[in-house]
């Protein structure tokens, strides 16, 4: 299990890297509900590199605030690559920062099926040029599923931009 004290170093690092490259970063976040803009608004000076973050928990914040199609909402669920790739996409479209994060998943206890059960997240991380997205499994409870995906994103985001 990742720290609050990682997190943070994990956040510090993406800002030395993005002031460095003199970049922007940006995030949509879904079953998180901002985390990964806490950890990165807790660093002094972070509004150089981080200006826009969108909290999208239900279907009409991602259609109405990043331009989430309907269509992908019911053909893959909001837990999906296609709808966290069309997050990303919003975030980087609304906000014009270089690159984007972008989170949606089942944290728990309930919303789980057999198909997509508790603990599973998918993200998007890139560019207007690349956005790789991931689906990962966590185990644990609602605020261990939510932690170790903004770890996720964080140690993805930093692999990216190195």
């Amino acid at each position: 299990m990742t720290s609050n004290d990682e997190l943070q170093d994990l956040a510090i690092k993406i800002g030395q890297l993005l002031t460095k490259i003199k970049k922007s970063v940006s995030t949509a976040e879904s079953c998180t509900g901002g985390w990964v803009g806490k950890e990165f608004t807790g660093i002094p000076g972070s509004s150089n590199w981080y200006g826009f973050g969108f909290i999208t928990y239900s279907n009409k914040a991602k259609i109405k605030s990043l331009g989430v199609s309907k269509d992908a909402l019911l053909d893959e669920g909001a837990v999906s690559e296609k709808v966290v790739k069309e997050m990303a996409e919003g975030s980087l479209r609304n906000s014009g920062s270089d690159f984007a994060i972008s989170i949606s998943g089942i944290a728990g206890p309930t919303g789980g099926t057999d198909e997509k059960p508790v603990g599973t997240v998918c993200f998007g991380i890139g560019s207007k040029d690349n956005i790789s997205c991931f689906t990962e499994h966590f185990e644990g409870d609602r605020e261990q599923v939510r932690q170790q995906s903004v770890a996720f994103a964080l140690k993805q985001l930093l692999k990216y931009l190195q």
